[in-house]
């Protein structure tokens, strides 16, 4: 994965590499095992003090997506577990695979727990802090969910007062997940939204040619974050890239005829004819089928 910096950026270039490094891990283009390149290198390629990289480096070695090697370096952290007996080594080996595709353990037991008494959730709530964000979030799963879809800030509703009666169902993306659920009564499962992949995002895509203009247009600062990143990462130079917020005034004027628009699903929509549209979406395919299973498919019909 190749990382970008911009200096200009309204994000300081530390959370800038915080950033695209959970992002890889998410979306699973560093996968469990993967060495990241030294903080020499890094504040090397890009001009920037090491001290900025080797502090982004411990932030992430904190909240535990690396561990470090001594003498080898740092590496993207699988799950260290064990246990006695054949069901406890089946269930560690159950945990270590789930890890490696980035699922929590209280997420494997809620899986678990709907598996063996299915309970089909009659609502989703997204809790997400970005407005724009849960836009996306929420525009994206009504397309394949038959169940109203609802979403508020983490700061506004209060999800101590959810309980298992009311079959909701608590989406977030991965890296407000863990912090949900310290919120949310015993019962009340919060599924993380998997991400897309760099290769799912642009799989059967053509290549831009080498004299259009491509610009990635939302009202999503994190969006734009991650359209970036994957186009970076598929080879393109960061320096043919321009964004577009679409919550700024007169940003559709903006757009030339021969404009490429990496936009979103709800920016889209708005985006003037004439111009072409890719759509970035947010959300994994795996992360919606799991979604219409806690939403009435039990397991007896899979």
């Amino acid at each position: 994965m190749r990382f970008w910096i911009t200096k200009n950026s309204e994000l300081p270039v530390r959370e800038q590499l915080v950033r695209q490094v959970l992002l890889g891990i998410l979306s699973e283009d560093l996968p469990s095992g993967h060495k990241l390149p030294s903080v020499r290198a890094v504040a090397r390629r890009h001009q920037i003090h090491s001290n900025t990289v080797s502090a982004a480096y411990h932030d992430l070695l904190q909240q535990g997506w690396l561990e470090l090697r001594r003498g080898s370096g740092l590496y993207v952290r699988p799950l260290q577990s064990s246990g006695d007996g054949q069901l406890d080594q089946l269930l560690a080996t159950l945990l270590q695979a789930a890890h490696r595709q980035n699922y929590e353990p209280e997420e494997v037991l809620q899986r678990l727990e709907h598996m063996v008494h299915p309970v089909p959730y009659e609502r989703i709530l997204i809790a997400e802090p970005e407005p724009a964000m849960r836009e996306i979030l929420q525009a994206e799963l009504a397309e394949s969910l038959n169940v109203p879809i609802e979403f508020h800030s983490p700061d506004v509703i209060q999800l101590s007062s959810l309980d298992q009666q009311s079959r909701t169902l608590v989406v977030a993306l991965p890296t407000r997940a863990a912090k949900i659920r310290r919120q949310l009564p015993r019962g009340v499962p919060c599924i993380a939204l998997r991400l897309r992949s760099v290769r799912a995002s642009l799989e059967g895509q053509a290549k831009p040619s080498p004299d259009t203009v491509i610009t990635i247009v939302s009202r999503s600062a994190e969006i734009r974050l991650w359209s970036r990143a994957m186009l970076i990462a598929v080879g393109l130079d960061p320096d043919a890239l321009s964004e577009i917020d679409a919550a700024s005034a007169g940003w559709r004027g903006r757009l030339g005829h021969q404009t490429l628009a990496v936009t979103d699903i709800v920016t889209a929509r708005e985006v003037p004819t004439g111009c072409q549209t890719r759509v970035f979406r947010v959300i994994a395919d795996s992360s919606i089928a799991e979604l219409k299973q806690f939403c009435g498919v039990s397991l007896r019909d899979l």
